[in-house]
């Protein structure tokens, strides 16, 4: 017997590329995003949203399955969704995205909506960007899914290739973030894919281009949020804004979305929830989280959970105060592996690096040859997780040696 819920809703904008130090709320300083930092003021800030692995469909798989992108699981992703069918909840997935609108064809959504990707030339305006058709277009179907499901429950997901697809934002917006005075902003509309050996200027160009698609971004979304206050409210709504992974801009001398390299640009992903409305603050989270949360929060806001095993956990209590995440140890998937605690970054190839958090933000400065023993003892934490993700066993959430989580050196 299915059991009938309160009547709610919950939006999840998911916008690939989108790397947490592109929002004031994380650090930015360079260029101005005043409506995500708005949504931030009014919502819980989850401080460090790490991503378990570089490929989009590691994502999903982890949020919809509720598992590690370590476990030895198959690539069905209808977990999540069939939960949510199965509790009376109507599901519709928007996107831009090829990958995940072929994926759609086999999960159990009552609605799916999905358009060709990319713009081929710059736009004119930000309202003339792809992004900005996309959530327009998205504003009109929300309103005519919310008259068909009547009183029942929805969920939407709505995905973006954002920092991914074709960088289309209006070259007067990018000679706008611009200092260099003798050199001219990048043309460029498609989007890097692995850039190396740029000089300064180059690199400069670069990262303003992208930096004007956030401002593209950031502008969208405040339209798209009043618009979306305007078709929900005053039903109890949940709405999260994150990133699904993040982009390398050269930091460690790759440029693009095929650096593979697992430092902070591009698995430090923002994570945005906030109850549609509400004006309040709210204490950040300052745990580290991972994709496998973003399931676990969504089931909870409907009264489900994952079963029997769910590597997840909910942030939900902490938008009323109580205690959130309860994790010292995240660890990324790949043939290059990093694991992550609030002290210190290792990074697993050919060989270890290490650095120190949260002081050495870009991952500048490697101490690995001065503090082996943290090498050492952070590798064994890394076997731990992996052996236990191969297994049925429960993933580990804090290291057992002190030294890898004690931030006074």
């Amino acid at each position: 017997m299915v059991v009938r819920m309160q009547q709610r809703h919950a939006i999840c904008l998911v916008v690939d590329g989108l790397r947490a130090a592109a929002l004031g709320t994380y650090g930015n300083t360079i260029f101005p995003t005043p409506q995500l930092d708005r949504l931030a003021s009014q919502s819980l800030v989850v401080d460090w949203l790490w991503a378990d692995s570089l490929d989009l469909p590691h994502f999903y798989r982890s949020a919809w399955q509720g598992r590690h992108a370590l476990r030895l699981a198959n690539d069905d992703f209808a977990q999540l969704p069939q939960l949510l069918q199965a509790a009376g909840v109507r599901q519709c997935l928007i996107t831009d995205d090829s990958w995940l609108a072929q994926q759609s064809r086999n999960l159990p959504f009552d609605q799916v909506w999905t358009r060709p990707p990319g713009a081929v030339r710059a736009a004119e305006a930000i309202e003339e960007t792809a992004l900005a058709s996309l959530l327009g277009d998205t504003v009109e179907r929300l309103e005519e899914w919310l008259t068909a499901a009547g009183s029942q429950p929805t969920m939407t997901w709505l995905h973006v290739q954002g920092l991914m697809g074709p960088w289309d934002a209006p070259q007067a917006s990018r000679a706008a973030l611009f200092e260099a005075e003798d050199l001219l902003p990048l043309d460029v509309i498609a989007t890097p894919q692995l850039v190396e050996g740029l000089d300064e200027d180059q690199l400069q160009a670069y990262q303003v281009a992208y930096a004007a698609q956030v401002a593209v971004l950031d502008s969208c979304w405040g339209a798209f949020y009043d618009a979306l206050v305007d078709s929900f409210l005053p039903s109890n709504t949940l709405l999260m804004l994150l990133g699904s992974r993040g982009f390398a801009l050269g930091e460690h001398g790759a440029l693009g979305c095929d650096a593979v390299q697992p430092y902070s640009e591009r698995l430090h992903v923002p994570w945005l929830v906030h109850r549609l409305g509400h004006q309040q603050p709210v204490q950040r989270e300052s745990a580290l989280a991972q994709p496998a949360d973003v399931g676990a929060t969504v089931l909870d806001w409907f009264g489900q959970k994952f079963a029997p095993l769910g590597d997840g956990q909910s942030v939900l209590p902490m938008l009323d105060g109580q205690p959130g995440l309860e994790r010292e140890l995240a660890v990324t998937h790949g043939p290059q592996q990093a694991i992550r605690t609030p002290a210190w970054l290792l990074r697993q190839a050919a060989g270890a690096e290490l650095y120190a958090k949260p002081d050495d933000r870009w991952e500048a400065n490697d101490v690995a040859s001065c503090c082996p023993q943290v090498v050492e003892g952070l590798q064994a934490e890394l076997q731990r997780f992996t052996a236990a993700a191969q297994s049925a066993d429960p993933l580990p959430c804090r290291p057992v040696d002190h030294e890898c989580v004690k931030t006074s050196r």
